[in-house]
């Protein structure tokens, strides 16, 4: 069973939580963070397997607090639900080790199949986070006409979370010749992290969304 803290300022959205994790064996709520001032202190001494923020407000828990969890709480996995969807802050996140990200839009079973997904290790994002990830121009995303066929079936094994000495031995290529072609591809498609090639890769459907 793992352990959740929920961090949120409303108590009905506690409530709403509470009651889609109080009829699942898989999860055991633990504590409940309903102000800036206790999240540190709170989340210090819990040290829950996932935390589930509705960052409700901007003045709550700020993006660069939650990019810091593992320093207070290490291996605490996290889900963000959130309206604010600034993409520089959804990416910074995502790219600080947030695992889940949804809106408030989403529903009972979104919310259990992104807690299972986060409890694997695996990353979830709703339709609505994804699109505001892949906002690009058009000019933006043409380079993928310069990629060759080996750099796009690397791109398909990163984002379906093979490790570089697996892909090496998939395509029968030295671990060396991996690394040459993740940097050429990163350089190419103009991307700064996995999580971005990710989602890149679900974007040109070399990948269902998901999967990774």
């Amino acid at each position: 069973m793992t352990s959740v803290v929920i961090a949120c300022s409303i108590y009905l959205v506690r409530e709403g939580v509470k009651t889609i994790l109080g009829n699942n064996e898989s999860f055991s709520l633990i504590g409940e963070i309903i102000n800036k001032a206790e999240f540190r202190t709170k989340l210090k001494s819990l040290k829950p397997g996932i935390l589930v923020v509705y960052n409700d407000s901007k003045d709550f828990i700020d993006t660069d607090e939650l990019s810091e969890l593992n320093k207070l709480s290490a291996g605490t996995k996290i889900l963000v639900i959130s309206d604010f969807l600034k993409k520089e802050n959804v990416q910074k996140l995502l790219n600080g080790g947030v695992l889940g990200y949804l809106t408030k839009e989403c529903g009972k079973n979104e919310i259990l199949t992104t807690l299972e997904s986060i409890v694997r290790g695996e990353k979830f994002i709703c339709n609505k986070i994804l699109d505001v990830i892949l906002e690009k121009k058009h000019d933006e995303i043409s380079i993928e006409n310069d990629l060759t066929d080996r750099e796009i079936e690397v791109i398909k094994l990163i984002a379906e979370r093979y490790s570089n000495q697996e892909i090496a031995e998939k395509l029968f290529i030295s671990i060396h010749t991996v690394y040459t072609h993740r940097k050429n591809i990163m350089k190419k498609l103009k991307l700064k992290s996995p999580v971005e090639l990710i989602l890149y890769a679900i974007d040109k459907s070399l990948i269902l969304p998901y999967q990774n």
